[in-house]
């Protein structure tokens, strides 16, 4: 580009054939001034389709200090048990939530926490033992009328 911008200015004098072979810019000298032109980390113009990029979170141990245990790549507060979006996973997004909505416990030590968490986890273990022998029951008592009918 430097070479380019130089033969510009020498050529003032010069021929006007020369002069306009200098000042012509090709498509591949546009999109190179483009680029040139634009930020070093932004992307940019030349006809690429943009995509967009989420960042993942990813879950951090020390997020159980504000009351969240990691639910299938979600955050889930063990007071509420309410799922967040993985863009909540920010920590100041989870103490806000935390001072917010569950001021009674704010102050509580870790270790509250985690007994919390084990206990959501229990229950979620005892309640899908419960409902999934009864479905079995139903399944059977499903077929066993089905076979007498027909």
């Amino acid at each position: 580009m430097d070479r380019w911008l130089n033969k510009s200015r020498n050529t003032v004098g010069s021929s006007s054939s020369d002069a306009n072979e200098n000042k012509c810019v090709t498509p591949n000298n546009s999109a190179s001034l483009k680029r040139a032109n634009s930020p070093p980390n932004k992307q940019s113009d030349t006809g690429t389709s943009a995509t967009t990029v989420s960042k993942r979170r990813k879950y951090d141990e020390n997020y159980i200090s504000f009351g969240f245990i990691h639910e299938n790549s979600y955050p889930q507060c063990v007071v509420c048990s309410k799922v967040f979006p993985n863009s909540s996973m920010v920590p100041a997004k989870l103490r806000r939530h935390l001072e917010t909505n569950h001021t009674n416990v704010k102050d509580k030590p870790v270790d509250y926490f985690i007994r919390l968490r084990d206990q959501l986890l229990k229950n979620k273990n005892f309640i899908a033992e419960v409902t999934k022998t009864e479905n079995e029951k139903a399944t059977e008592a499903s077929y066993m009328v089905s076979y007498r009918i027909a």
